[in-house]
């Protein structure tokens, strides 16, 4: 099993993949950052299933929509972490294992995703990133042990405000990765990528 990682500035909705994972929290903020990016790219439809309570972010909430062409991504995860005021790495930890089982139950070996960060959260971001990838790492090399053609490629879309980190992080990561069991690669696209360009 082969697990291809890619840290990149491009938004969910740049990223050409299967699928890109958009997590919600549980409060007010449902439409603030790279959401309301994602509900302008899918012409409001993010809102409609806000308002009609189809999406809450309720810890746990699991909800997959096609993108209707909308963005280069022919599906969206969105998956809910609960209120902010309870949010911590543990939180993230949790549900990153549910998003991989549920990935993988859909067949899904390809896709994006962003950690989440806002101003109110107490939990270093680069932190954050780098538990995130640990537990894919963790959940895929005991899933797929022994599956030798089996592949996995995740793109980690990385908040811009975090430019200057992304090398570090890169490194950092690349020394847990030389360390763990996991066949895996990590690659640094720090451009911004063009409409059609594919990363």
């Amino acid at each position: 099993m082969r697990l291809d990682l890619r840290l990149t500035h491009r938004c969910l909705d740049q990223l050409w993949c299967q699928a890109v994972v958009a997590f919600v929290f549980e409060d007010d903020s449902l439409l603030t950052g790279y959401l309301s990016r994602l509900n302008e790219k899918l012409a409001g439809s993010l809102t409609q299933l806000i308002d009609t309570h189809f999406l809450t972010g309720k810890r746990g909430e699991l909800l997959l929509v096609a993108s209707q062409e909308r963005i280069k991504a022919d599906k969206l995860l969105f998956v809910g972490l609960g209120p902010i005021s309870s949010f911590s790495s543990e939180t993230l930890s949790s549900v990153t294992r549910n998003v991989s089982s549920t990935l993988e139950r859909l067949k899904l070996h390809e896709f994006g995703i962003m950690v989440p960060w806002i101003e109110e959260m107490k939990t270093d971001y680069a932190e954050l990133i780098k538990s995130t990838i640990r537990n894919l790492v963790e959940y895929y090399s005991m899933s797929e042990r022994g599956v030798a053609d089996f592949s996995v490629k995740v793109f980690f879309s990385i908040e811009e405000r975090f430019l200057a980190d992304l090398q570090s992080l890169g490194q950092e990561l690349r020394r847990y990765l030389d360390s763990s069991a996991a066949d895996c690669t990590i690659v640094i696209d720090d451009s911004r990528g063009s409409v059609n360009e594919k990363v």
